[in-house]
């Protein structure tokens, strides 16, 4: 009876693994067909479901677990250590992806604070932090750590009477990876840079698809991270960054929206399908990358994301926003739905070894929270534009006027500077200044490319490229050029694609030439904008191809505390 009974059971189990496997094998072939088979609200437009469907972002914990695993060691190492700043635990690359930054694990008799102080070959590139509180028990954050040498660190612990005592600690690293290719400094002025407080903000030059990484003033590699990392790399309201990375390190795509740190914890992670129609044979489905340019945090911490939607005929002209918590897709803007039919069905401006059609080409966007509007930028209409971003209705419009049709006209902006040279080919479009934007006014920035892909063709186009700002009144649907640097540095920096400018502080801007010399190099200028003196000057050669620096940002190392904390990551919630 018992033998009858574990072979009844056997055939159960195996009817219902062969049933589980038949419904997955089921499901799978439902989602394939409706994949081949896109649904179409209107002709050339997905429907909001198909794109959903296409998309598919889900929640992964695989890293935040490793990460949480780590972490749970040094918890116990600490609580382990004997008392005293000679026992100290120095850990180099804490957390695997960050060679350049360490962990000091270290107990005092008495509470005190830190001072961290990582020394650096001058003044103005050693980095320095102050750690809020009085503790016994310490887990002190260092970044800012030089590659390929022994690294002093030196850590100063106050009593709450004032006393003072000192430990200096090494930490030796490894080589920068020869991906980052060669850094020159051509020009230093330190004292005139915005270094920040503790001189712990870098210029990090972000990847295309490859290696992004950090300079100090004079032009060493301070960062990096071991993480493949494509265009998106952008610091949160809660001081961790967000990256764009690849799910595994054999996937060909950057699939994986990952919310991280400088030190490489992983607190969230959202995987994206990427299975579409191809255009030569719509029957088939080819593995591409969702998100392509760009992802921001809105006030509400969700997500507003650029991404390929899944189409087989278009690329580049969709946006979602997923919510921070569950990655659940909440809204869908197709740019198809606001632009004029004619820009995707009579496009020509470029094309694409998979015969998709890349007409518009988004590439950034910034949130205005003073009136709820979203502004966007799209290289190949040349084009940069805002949207109510409850309605998505068009606001305005800053783009030279060919080719649009008689009903968007009313959205052109006018310049009042004489002679105004419209962009063409934008990048890294940006709110400034916005403490001083009042009412119907506000300060725009973005880098210019120069390149008329659909309209605003001059003598000047492709002589340069430069960094723009411009003033934008709202109401009186006009635009005034505040300010423009490039046009002198000619067409040595003149780039056809990639580019970035980013005011960072004491009246500065970053520049970043990302495709200089037809992509042979990426440079990166500190200038001031009142007097246009170049304060900081980075020229860097010898990557790979597709490898070069699609933005240069000026972002400090410690945007918050440098006390690592060493409790449980809890993926679910904010």
């Amino acid at each position: 009876m018992k033998k009858i009974w574990k072979i009844s059971l056997g055939v159960v189990l195996a009817l219902i693994v062969i049933g589980g496997a038949a419904a997955y094998h089921e499901r799978h072939n439902v989602r394939r067909l409706l994949l081949v088979h896109q649904h179409y609200q209107k002709k050339n437009v997905l429907s909001t479901n198909q794109i959903k469907l296409n998309l598919r972002p889900a929640l992964s914990t695989k890293n935040t677990t490793a990460t949480n695993k780590i972490t749970a060691g040094y918890r116990q190492e600490l609580a382990q250590l004997t008392t005293g700043i000679d026992h100290a635990k120095v850990i180099v690359n804490p957390y695997e992806t960050s060679p350049l930054s360490g962990l000091i694990l270290v107990k005092t008799q008495a509470a005190t604070k830190v001072t961290l102080t990582v020394h650096g070959d001058t003044p103005k590139t050693t980095l320095t932090k102050h750690l809020a509180g009085y503790h016994t028990t310490h887990s002190v954050g260092v970044l800012g750590l030089y590659a390929n040498r022994t690294n002093r660190v030196t850590l100063t612990f106050t009593k709450k009477n004032g006393q003072k005592s000192y430990a200096t600690y090494t930490m030796k690293t490894g080589k920068a990876p020869k991906e980052i290719g060669k850094n020159t400094l051509k020009t230093s002025h330190p004292q005139k840079m915005a270094l920040g407080k503790g001189n712990t903000r870098l210029t990090f030059a972000v990847s295309s698809q490859g290696t992004t990484y950090g300079l100090d003033a004079q032009g060493k590699v301070r960062w990096y991270s071991t993480a493949p990392i494509s265009h998106v790399f952008k610091r949160l309201t809660n001081n961790h960054l967000l990256i764009l990375t690849k799910i595994s390190a054999s996937a060909h795509k950057y699939n994986a929206l990952r919310e991280t740190d400088f030190y490489g914890r992983v607190y969230r992670q959202y995987n994206f399908q990427g299975e579409f129609p191809t255009r030569k044979d719509a029957s088939k489905l080819a593995t591409n990358t969702v998100i392509h340019h760009d992802a921001i945090e809105l006030p509400n911490h969700n997500l507003l994301l650029t991404v390929d939607d899944g189409s087989s005929k278009y690329v580049e002209d969709t946006m979602i926003e997923i919510n921070y918590k569950t990655a659940k897709i909440v809204k869908v803007i197709d740019l198809k739905r606001i632009l004029p039919r004619s820009a995707y069905t009579h496009y020509t401006g470029t094309h694409r070894s998979d015969g998709k059609i890349d007409w518009f080409h988004q590439n950034s966007m910034i949130y205005d929270p003073q009136r709820d509007e979203l502004i966007v930028s799209g290289r190949n209409q040349d084009m940069i534009f805002a949207i109510n971003y409850k309605t998505t209705k068009l606001q305005w419009i800053l783009a030279a006027p060919e080719k649009l049709p008689q009903r968007y006209q009313s959205y052109l902006l006018t310049p009042t500077t004489k002679n105004y040279r419209y962009n063409g080919g934008q990048h890294a479009v940006n709110i400034i200044h916005t403490r001083k934007n009042k009412g119907e006014s506000i300060a725009l920035e973005f880098y210019d490319n120069n390149v008329p892909v659909t309209r605003g063709k001059t003598k000047q186009s492709k002589k340069w490229s430069a960094g723009e700002i411009v003033s934008i009144d709202q109401l009186k649907y006009t635009v005034t050029k505040s300010w423009s640097f490039g046009k002198s540095l000619g067409q040595r920096n003149f780039t056809n694609i990639v580019g970035s400018s980013y005011a960072v502080g004491r009246h500065n801007t970053l520049i970043g030439f990302g495709y200089a010399s037809n992509g042979k190099r990426s440079e990166f200028v500190e200038v001031n904008r009142k007097t246009k003196q170049i304060v900081f000057d980075v020229n860097r050669t010898h990557f790979k191809h597709g490898d070069w620096s699609y933005r240069a940002q000026r972002m400090a190392l410690y945007p918050g505390s440098a006390n690592v904390q060493l409790s449980q990551i809890k993926s679910t919630t904010k």
